[in-house]
């Protein structure tokens, strides 16, 4: 088997150890939260209801949640509750108590997709401005233009994306509210509306989620790709070209080519990135995806969708991460992937 495959193939099979470490840790973490689901269900329930008929009520939502044992009444031990998740995850089954796997899926599917463009186009976005930037910034090291610049991306991709993501729906929600809609992906009565036109409106509410989450990604591409060009800049074949006579232009194509090897690893590092940043993006826009369902799962306590995202996610990062090393790999081969 040559190097590279078995590389992979050893990087692939540590993905579900991986995967069985990190649930385990988040369930125990989980564990460890002093708050309680049931409590946390009937706090709102009606103020007439005695203190024992309260305490019915939550010995039978702990139950019904897995936390009590329905015939004893004791709790159950949390490596109990963690076998019991397991065989359900070994089925496919994450579904949480009261809900059919099929309706935990459509809803976690639905979700993902949503997030899924909302991530994809963000990364798109990002790869198509920072590349081009970070191009012509490399070719232009050491000048004023490149300094306000280069400073200019290291604010920018230090900005917060809750920050960004709020001013931005004050912004457009206040003053410039004609220009982009401000909240959820489709606006009232679009059903009526014909395919094209729809489809630009669900952009248009893209518009401001995408910007936020593409502003930190596409300064550090533009960063990284900058500092890559000044390097192959100075490579021997770049003096050889120009010695040569060959126009700029080509060598600028060169030099581009030459300096994209480290992006590839880098894409690795944006997938966790990209959907840290949908939590808080997806949550102040009103967005109904992957990481509005996983925040809301955190507040509800719900273990199986936060298990379900925990694990969704750092299968993510995991292939983002073999991926990126093998793209890498393959542009660079001096690159050894141990």
């Amino acid at each position: 088997m040559p190097p590279l495959a078995r590389t992979v193939a050893l990087r692939l099979i540590a993905i579900p150890p991986t995967l069985l470490g990190v649930s385990l840790v988040v369930f125990l973490l989980l564990d460890l939260v002093p708050l309680d689901r049931a409590e946390v269900e009937l706090g709102g329930g009606e103020s007439t209801r005695s203190i024992a008929e309260r305490a019915e009520a939550v010995r039978s939502l702990r139950a019904h949640y897995g936390m009590l044992d329905p015939i004893t009444g004791e709790p159950l031990p949390w490596h109990t509750r963690w076998f019991e998740w397991l065989d359900h995850a070994l089925r496919l089954d994450f579904a949480p108590p009261g809900q059919t796997a099929a309706e935990f899926r459509v809803r976690f599917g639905r979700a993902l997709a949503v997030s899924a463009l909302l991530g994809v186009t963000s990364l798109l976005v990002a790869l198509a401005l920072g590349i081009p930037l970070g191009w012509w910034l490399g070719r232009r090291v050491g000048t004023r233009r490149e300094s306000l610049a280069s400073t200019t991306l290291v604010g920018l991709g230090a900005l917060p994306e809750f920050l960004v993501a709020t001013l931005l729906a004050l912004l457009f929600g206040g003053p410039l509210r004609e220009l982009v809609p401000v909240g959820g992906l489709r606006s009232p009565g679009a059903d009526g509306w014909s395919a094209p036109r729809q489809m630009l409106d669900l952009f248009a509410h893209l518009a401001l989620p995408v910007l936020v989450l593409a502003i930190g990604p596409c300064a550090w591409i533009a960063r990284l790709l900058r500092a890559s060009c000044a390097r192959t800049a100075r490579q021997d074949f770049v003096h050889a070209l120009r010695a040569l006579g060959t126009p700029e232009r080509v060598i600028g194509r060169c030099v581009l080519r030459n300096s994209l090897s480290p992006l590839w690893a880098f894409l690795g590092v944006l997938v966790p990135w990209i959907l840290g940043g949908a939590v808080v993006v997806e949550s102040v826009f009103g967005i109904p995806g992957f990481g509005r369902l996983s925040l809301d799962a955190v507040r509800a306590r719900d273990p199986s969708s936060i298990l379900a995202a925990t694990l969704l996610v750092a299968s993510l990062v995991s292939v983002g991460g073999i991926l990126g090393d093998v793209l890498h790999r393959q542009s660079d081969r001096r690159v050894v992937l141990g």
